[in-house]
């Protein structure tokens, strides 16, 4: 099924791309926002009347408007007029889709997901990013994994630790990231697209297709509530 896969993740990039057509920053976002809540309704049939986009509530306050919320299983739809408000309690995920991530928004969505664990324990909060803002380098050393040059990979390291409470970040960038030389004096580089999910620790995974652990995380969340 990889190949279903490879050709999502395509797929994805492609319409990212053909929608810098449009000048209207406004429009760009939510084009792509759009399209990303479409391929993942087409492909999970057990979740496709339950994503939403909306706000998120609890009954202590505003948690703020969230591009993808997974409604979970025998919560009654809450839509009104078009418009989506729902509390936290009722979510089974939570999904920011970002354009072009900065560092800054990575750590400010994380702040976040501790909060609606707060208020939801069992919720996944995820971040989907068509590029990143910044160095790739930068953000697995905040999820605790430093770039090793003698074995030019990731390796555990958590001096740098920020990141402690999103489930998974998702980069779909395909360009590489240069990082210094080796011992020959060639550079050396690796692919800016990852995907990096929490379990103890942050596990990378650092090879396409990236869409295949979306979806998994997904129906992960929606499990969570059996």
């Amino acid at each position: 099924m990889d190949h279903l896969y490879n050709y999502i993740d395509d797929l994805l990039r492609l319409q990212s791309g053909a929608v810098e057509r449009h000048n209207h920053k406004g429009v760009l976002g939510s084009i792509r926002e759009e399209f990303v809540h479409s391929e993942i309704a087409e492909r999970i049939d057990e979740i496709r009347g339950r994503l939403h986009k909306g706000e998120v509530y609890s009954d202590e306050e505003e948690l703020g408007q969230h591009d993808i919320i997974l409604r979970r299983k025998g919560v009654d739809n809450p839509t009104i007029g078009g418009h989506v408000r729902i509390n936290v309690k009722d979510c089974a995920a939570v999904i920011e889709v970002k354009t072009n991530a900065k560092l800054t928004e990575i750590t400010a969505f994380d702040s976040l997901s501790e909060k609606l664990k707060k208020f939801n324990p069992g919720i996944i909060c995820g971040m989907f990013c068509y590029k990143i803002n910044g160095k790739t380098r930068t953000v697995l050393e905040r999820a605790g994994l430093l770039f090793d040059k003698e074995y030019q990979a990731f390796l555990r390291d958590e001096r740098k630790v920020q990141y402690h409470c999103m489930d998974f970040l998702l980069c779909l960038d395909d360009y590489e990231e240069s990082c210094g030389v080796d011992h020959e004096g060639e550079i050396i580089t690796y692919s800016k697209g990852f995907f990096l999910k929490r379990e103890k620790g942050y596990v990378l995974h650092h090879s396409p297709p990236y869409s295949k652990l979306l979806f998994s995380e997904l129906r992960r969340s929606d499990a969570i509530y059996d």
